[in-house]
């Protein structure tokens, strides 16, 4: 397995990415504004009604994505730490009511089922993270084992430090996901994490149910894979 991999738009492109999944060209975009301290330059993800792509009108999408390789190709017993920082505007309200709005996501190799692992926002007045963990077999749509955790109230104008740690298993027992967010750990969680026989691609964006009346935008730093935490630790703003 690669130890080490960053995602980066520095170069004021979204080059580092191996895959841009949009309905239209302007869903992503490189900006220098708003950006984190200690970076110049973030991406911002757009989608709202009508986004649709590869001919599924269900969901909207304005993603980036890499090649299972570039995330390490990641196998039974792999741990691997991630690290970005993603900003919700002020404005940001999802609205998809009962439905999911994922801005991070690892999955699997296979096109069916739903992710590995992914985080996302709750709808109303009062949102939330969320992380979804699957493992197992997967049948046509359905993982054997299923697992959600709350991760707390969703901080909107400011960024929000991610640092993901994942010990990758099949088995409810062995696999391991912890997130930290702005230095705090969020969630624990021991549970399957892997689908039998199948590795894994990292994907940001925005992926989302359909039913919403408004555009959304999020933005993201740049991301970082690596087999310690201080092999991707995040920009200090004197940087």
């Amino acid at each position: 397995m690669d130890d080490e991999h960053e995602w980066s738009y520095a170069d004021g492109t979204l080059a580092a990415w191996s895959e841009v999944q949009v309905a239209r060209p302007e869903q992503v975009e490189v900006v220098d504004d708003p950006v984190r301290p200690g970076y110049e330059h973030a991406a911002a993800f757009t989608a709202g009604p009508g986004d649709h792509t590869f001919g599924v009108t269900t969901t909207i999408r304005g993603e980036v994505r890499s090649t299972v390789a570039e995330a390490g190709a990641p196998t039974e017993g792999d741990v691997q730490w991630y690290s970005w920082s993603s900003y919700f505007p002020e404005d940001f309200e999802w609205d998809g009511e009962d439905e999911f709005l994922i801005y991070t996501q690892w999955h699997q190799e296979a096109n069916s089922g739903s992710p590995n692992v992914d985080l996302w926002v709750t709808d109303g007045d009062d949102p939330e993270i969320r992380m979804s963990v699957r493992g197992g077999l997967l049948g046509e749509e359905v993982s054997q084992y299923t697992a959600v955790y709350d991760l707390g109230p969703l901080v909107v104008g400011e960024w929000l430090d991610h640092v993901v740690r994942i010990e990758w298993s099949s088995d409810p027992e062995e696999g391991d996901t912890r997130v930290w967010i702005d230095g705090e750990q969020k969630v624990h969680a021991v549970a399957a994490n892997l689908y039998q026989g199948q590795s894994v691609y990292f994907k940001q964006g925005i992926y989302a149910a359909n039913n919403t009346d408004r555009e959304h935008t999020v933005y993201f730093t740049d991301a970082r894979r690596g087999p310690s935490e201080k092999s991707v630790a995040l920009e200090d703003a004197a940087d």
